[in-house]
């Protein structure tokens, strides 16, 4: 009887289950973000986006939050809508309009990256530091941190364009390789870079504490401060370094600005008024 008993109640779960899986139950409904299947209207802020990134430079910007777009072993969110046209307008007059303004149309078109990927919070990593931007293969540019973007924030603003100028840097070099002596200007490079202060990093010659990070890091460290702290807050900088130090700061200006007029014909002092300009008409 106890064998029965139990036969009766698996047939019993086997035809319920069979009963709960019918063929008529679809799971089309179930919404899994980022798997695919959504659909979204076009808006004000996407025209605006189109009219000033996308038609003109074939640039697009993605501020919709795409997980496979960034590392998948961070906790990040997305960027706010209302930031977005505050921080792309501020990048389009201070970097896009100034290379356009002394460089030209056709080198921006063809150099730019072709995407910006917009995230709210910033990359935060196991050594204690933060990525606020990366480049990717040239084409690509992920802007980190930008829910707490003001305009009021000069910093904070200064720092973004730091990120922007930085990471178009990257394309340029990767495009067109900077001399080789360059690196061999600065001693002590290192991967733990964020063990040592501003002052220690002055002293050997690079302009962050990033810049000790590799050759390349160093290069684009130099141009994007050159740029967007203007003449006088580059020279306010390498002032608080000791006179050998400053010597090897000159060796590196030079060839970044014989860099950029060799290989991209950019009369590197002129870009540097526009940008410092851009930036004050902020």
């Amino acid at each position: 009887m106890k064998q029965l008993h139990l036969k009766f109640i698996l047939a019993f779960i086997l035809i319920s289950s069979l009963m709960a899986c019918s063929k008529d139950d679809t799971i089309n409904d179930v919404n899994i973000p980022g798997l695919g299947g959504e659909t979204w209207e076009k808006g004000p802020l996407d025209f605006w986006l189109d009219s000033v990134y996308t038609k003109p430079y074939n640039i697009e910007v993605k501020y919709r939050f795409e997980r496979y777009e960034l590392a998948l072993d961070k906790d990040l969110v997305p960027v706010r809508e209302d930031k977005v046209i505050p921080v792309m307008s501020t990048i389009y007059k201070t970097w896009v309009q100034p290379y356009i303004a002394e460089a030209g149309e056709v080198f921006f078109k063809k150099y730019c990256q072709k995407q910006f990927v917009l995230v709210g919070s910033p990359e935060f990593n196991s050594n204690n530091t933060i990525t606020l931007g990366t480049a990717e293969g040239g084409r690509k540019i992920v802007l980190f941190w930008l829910n707490d973007f003001s305009l009021s924030d000069k910093p904070g603003v200064r720092q973004m364009l730091h990120t922007i100028h930085h990471e178009f840097a990257h394309i340029m070099h990767q495009t067109i390789m900077y001399p080789v002596d360059y690196k061999r200007i600065s001693t002590g490079y290192t991967g733990n870079w964020n063990d040592y202060t501003l002052a220690e990093a002055l002293e050997r010659g690079f302009i962050t504490q990033y810049a000790r990070s590799a050759p390349d890091e160093d290069f684009v460290e130099m141009v994007s401060t050159m740029l967007v702290e203007g003449k006088s807050g580059y020279e306010a900088i390498i002032a608080q370094a000791p006179d050998d130090a400053q010597l090897l700061f000159r060796k590196k200006e030079e060839i970044i600005v014989r860099y950029f007029k060799e290989n991209w014909n950019i009369n590197f002092s002129q870009l540097q008024s526009r940008v410092q300009t851009a930036i004050n008409n902020l």
